[in-house]
């Protein structure tokens, strides 16, 4: 089934909403099999208290430059739903500064994410992975569950890609120079979040 810029900005939502394990609504039977919830900002339960004197985190919709304008003939638009439900979340507040979600949807494809910059000092590999793996799971538990882990070279940078049972793609990409982790769910034949990635700035 076809789907329209407004079921693809629900899956989105309920997707990419932070949810420190909760889980979301259950999405319309037209965009299933599809993922209900997903914990983008994981880490200890010691991470998840916003550092004493740090500012909330900022809806910036400057951080779309990081992603390409365009994909697949359409235009990689922001999804500000899914910003203010991760607010949520402690963990993704205590470990990003600024975020923005973003979306594109051209048919059959679908994809969905958050450029997310990092507060200093949060970063490190194990949070990074953390990070993957709580999106992870939550992005497949209705897609099939994860059925398997690559890395990628794309454009010159490491992209780890998980692929869940229905077939949903998740790529995720630690971005240094910007201190930012770009992470975003793909389905379609077009594979929109390879073609996103591939076409990260900087």
């Amino acid at each position: 089934m076809r789907r329209s810029a407004a079921t693809g900005a629900a899956l989105a939502t309920m997707l990419l909403v932070a949810a420190c394990g909760s889980s979301g609504p259950t999405p319309p039977s037209s965009a299933s099999p599809a993922p209900r919830s997903a914990a983008p900002a994981l880490a200890s339960p010691t991470a998840c208290n916003l550092p004493v004197g740090a500012a909330p985190t900022a809806l910036d919709p400057g951080l779309l430059s990081v992603l390409p304008a365009r994909v697949g003939g359409v235009a990689v638009a922001q999804e500000p739903d899914s910003f203010s439900q991760a607010m949520a979340d402690p963990c993704f507040a205590a470990n990003v500064d600024r975020a923005v979600f973003a979306i594109a949807v051209s048919g059959d494809d679908l994809a969905s994410g958050v450029v997310a910059h990092l507060r200093p000092g949060v970063y490190s590999d194990a949070m990074f992975a953390d990070w993957r793996s709580s999106y992870d799971d939550g992005a497949c538990a209705q897609a099939g569950g994860v059925v398997g882990h690559a890395q990628q070279t794309l454009a010159l940078r490491t992209t780890y890609v998980t692929t869940c049972g229905g077939g949903l793609r998740v790529y995720h990409a630690y971005l240094p120079g910007k201190g930012a982790i770009v992470s975003l769910f793909s389905t379609g034949p077009n594979d929109f979040g390879a073609q996103l990635v591939s076409g990260i700035a900087g």
